[in-house]
């Protein structure tokens, strides 16, 4: 399985534990996150090029750790699948 769609998966998977989250608490930075999650699906669905990707990707990068300054119940499902999803992206 390529990068790409793995990629994908994980997106898929981080945005449905992103949107649980938001479902019950409506937290304006969760959305921010999430809009940039869905961005980045949206390219890779759309059949943009690698480096359109990327560049969507890589914003990505320190949500996790960014979220985890604002709060202090670091054992939350939605972290923990963007933490993964940033170790994907990492090896794009």
């Amino acid at each position: 399985m390529s990068n790409i769609k793995v990629l994908k998966a994980q997106l898929e998977t981080t945005i449905k534990a992103l949107e649980l989250k938001l479902q019950r608490s409506n937290e304006p930075t969760l959305k921010q996150y999430l809009e940039r999650y869905k961005n980045t699906l949206k390219a890779i669905e759309s059949g943009s090029s690698e480096v359109e990707i990327n560049k969507h990707a890589r914003k990505l990068l320190n949500c996790a750790r960014g979220y985890m300054e604002t709060s202090t119940n670091y054992q939350q499902n939605f972290l923990t699948e963007m933490g993964k999803t940033e170790k994907v992206v990492k090896q794009l």
